[in-house]
């Protein structure tokens, strides 16, 4: 088990916006994570019980994750996988934000 922290060199953007990643944005951010909130119909923040990240290794790989919020701060990661390009990994990790939408 983990706990949530906030890094620097991270960026942290809402499930909204994360689906509409480019691999280029990915390339130049290198590391995002979707945040536990996502706002409802009347402009209020309900909790995610999950997360993503997408993060670019120094290999040139690039993992995925898929989190799931335990106690919060606390998560677990329930899905990774590592892929050998962006264009590989962000269509998972696409398809693993719409699921989450």
């Amino acid at each position: 088990m983990s706990s949530l922290h906030y890094y620097g060199n991270e960026t942290i953007m809402s499930l909204d916006q994360a689906v509409h990643l480019r691999p280029n944005e990915v390339r130049v951010l290198e590391w995002v994570r979707t945040y536990e909130f996502l706002e409802n119909s009347a402009g209020e923040d309900d909790p995610v019980p999950e997360f993503l990240e997408i993060r670019i290794l120094e290999a040139g790989a690039v993992r995925i994750r898929r989190n799931r919020i335990t106690d919060f701060p606390e998560f677990v990661t329930e899905r990774e996988e590592v892929h050998p390009d962006v264009e590989a990994a962000l269509q998972v990790f696409l398809d693993w934000a719409e699921a989450l939408l």
